[in-house]
């Protein structure tokens, strides 16, 4: 971390807008220097508007660049409609979470566009996939929203492929029930990122050793945690997770980016490197006899990040609600609880699940005495949530990237390893998939 990181970090830690204490504190260095060289300000900004049809052009254009891909590709996702699938699962699934990846593998959509009027017209760009866990009155439920209506079908023949005993339906969005001006619940909204970079994975189910398909009575599912909190709660709470994800790939100016940006390959090969003491110029077989010999902790972060070179990204945003009806409100028991639900994922050699945003202040009292930015902060989570819209809201708040094993890991179908009593099972499985289930021909 850079001493400018620390400064802005120690800013913050007061609940200062480091970007208004910068600006202003820059601002006076700035006449301070042209007191002390005797430089007139008048020059200095006849100057400025002088040459202002060079650097202005310019300027705007970038910002108005900016601004233009994010509303024509806001429109374009508007334009597609969202529909929510639920999942019910059957009494026994005795896939590993390895039947989820492949699964999720499928909905690795770059949507490409065929041309430039596409990209910068329409606002054509990957769509965004919702995998959501949520507990309705402590009734645990699975679902998954989806862009586009056509990836319904693709969605439905793969987990019908991978979970024969499911059944899938159409749903009301389950976010209804609480109105955009929340008048009947109060609500908490977090953010999760990770710690490292985004070359590091988190602690997979491969770790968990459940990609061997041990007995079930043997195995340790790291969903459980989540679950068995989700199925704690009262009548009138609500906890949602959201999980959103699009396809990670490179950015070139073909799909809306002026500047070209490979894909993460290349960062995770640079941690490799590092990690393993090599050169990325002199990688020969002589040469490695010569580097250092590696510890087995190093092995094994090593052994994470090949893993992960051969798996498929998904750029990733997590959301979590906490919301119940007033009067049954408990933000000092849920909050930490579910916190505390995604520490089971952590590595301290790879990486870890963080807090980087909530719709709270670290002081309050002077940040927002009246609590209505707060409130407001409540009413945009929301609707963005109801969207399938992920916003970063801080510095260390942004998305990032997961591969399809580590998403297998954090949404997937328990066995009866998850003793949650209120996560509903069908009596009854499918012995096959539904027979009017669309088929693909070339």
């Amino acid at each position: 971390m850079g001493f400018g990181e620390k400064i802005i970090g120690w800013l913050e830690g007061f609940g200062v807008n480091a970007g208004i204490v910068l600006s202003v504190v820059g601002t006076i260095l700035i006449i301070v220097a042209f007191s002390l060289f005797d430089v007139r300000l008048p020059k200095v900004i006849s100057f400025a508007v002088a040459t202002s049809p060079v650097w202005l052009p310019i300027v705007l254009f970038f910002v108005f660049f900016e601004w233009w891909m994010k509303y024509v590709q806001k429109y374009f996702n508007l334009q597609q409609g969202r529909i929510t699938l639920e999942i019910l699962l059957p009494e026994e699934i005795l896939k590993s979470p390895l039947a989820m990846e492949l699964v999720l593998g499928h909905l690795w959509q770059t949507a490409s566009p065929d041309n430039l009027v596409q990209t910068y017209w329409d606002g054509k760009n990957p769509p965004t996939f919702g995998l959501e866990i949520v507990s309705i009155g402590g009734t645990v439920r699975f679902f998954i929203n989806t862009q586009v209506r056509k990836y319904k079908n693709i969605i439905e023949a793969q987990l019908y492929s991978q979970y024969p005993g499911i059944e899938i339906r159409e749903v009301p969005d389950y976010t209804a029930e609480i109105d955009k001006d929340i008048t009947d619940f109060e609500l908490f909204s977090m953010h999760f990122s990770i710690r490292k970079a985004d070359a590091y994975p988190i602690k997979t189910y491969v770790e968990y050793g459940l990609d061997k398909d041990p007995k079930e009575e043997l195995k340790i599912d790291p969903i459980t945690q989540m679950l068995d909190l989700l199925g704690s709660i009262g009548p009138n709470e609500r906890i949602w997770v959201q999980i959103l994800i699009s396809a990670h790939r490179e950015e070139t100016f073909k799909v809306g980016s002026l500047f070209h940006k490979p894909d993460w390959k290349d960062d995770v090969r640079k941690e490799i490197n590092q990690i393993a003491g090599r050169d990325d110029k002199r990688l020969g077989p002589a040469e490695l006899e010569s580097q250092p010999r590696l510890t087995e902790g190093e092995r094994r972060v090593i052994s994470a990040l090949e893993r992960s070179l051969s798996k498929i990204p998904f750029n990733t945003g997590i959301r979590v609600i906490y919301a119940a009806k007033k009067g049954y409100y408990l933000p000092g028991e849920r909050i930490g609880a579910i916190i505390t639900a995604w520490f089971q994922y952590n590595d301290a050699m790879l990486n870890s699940f963080r807090l980087p945003w909530r719709t709270d202040y670290d002081w309050n009292w002077w940040q927002d005495p009246t609590g209505r930015r707060r409130f407001n902060m409540k009413k945009r989570e929301l609707n963005e949530y109801k969207r399938r819209y992920y916003e970063n809201r801080a510095k260390n708040d942004k998305k990032f990237i997961l591969t399809v094993e580590e998403l297998a890991t954090i949404y997937h179908f328990p066995g009866k390893v998850a003793h949650t009593p209120t996560l509903p099972r069908i009596p009854s499985a499918r012995g096959e998939a539904p027979p009017n289930l669309p088929i693909a021909t070339k």
